[in-house]
């Protein structure tokens, strides 16, 4: 049985990722691991967290926010693949955004990846640097890039 590993986040591009991947996990009878990544900074519960004198508790509420939107995406996704009858498991991971879909790409032995494209400026792409560029590069599957606009 194949494996797709779809990347998602919370944006309207996600949803026509996770419509994509539907497809494609009809097609080829695969199952699928949606997978949101997350700021090492904000990593959740398991990992080792060092509490400082001088801290600000609010800060911590940014960290709680983005834990629960990454929840919230793969829920999503979740929701609409087992909808179509997909089997589909979900994780939020800490990490960089295109080493980490790399990395969980072989860690569940994924025979493709799917993802979108947030269509940066040039200046920005620049700055920042194309994820699914990363990907394409790093992964060792075939990668699809949806590349439709919002």
């Amino acid at each position: 049985m194949s494996t797709l590993l779809v990347a998602v986040d919370n944006s309207t591009i996600a949803r026509k990722v996770t419509q994509l991947a539907c497809e494609q996990a009809c097609a080829q009878d695969a199952e699928v691991v949606v997978l949101c990544c997350v700021d090492a900074s904000y990593a959740g519960p398991g990992s080792t967290w060092v509490i400082e004198a001088g801290e600000d508790p609010g800060d911590f509420g940014c960290a709680l926010d983005e834990q629960n939107t990454a929840e919230a995406a793969v829920r999503l996704a979740l929701s609409v693949l087992h909808q179509r009858g997909v089997r589909a498991t979900g994780r939020v991971v800490a990490g960089e955004s295109a080493q980490t879909i790399v990395a969980q790409a072989n860690e569940v032995g994924a025979t493709m990846i799917v993802m979108g494209r947030r269509h940066l400026s040039s200046f920005n792409r620049l700055l920042k640097g194309s994820v699914s560029a990363a990907v394409i590069e790093r992964a060792s599957c075939p990668v699809l890039v949806d590349v439709r606009a919002e």
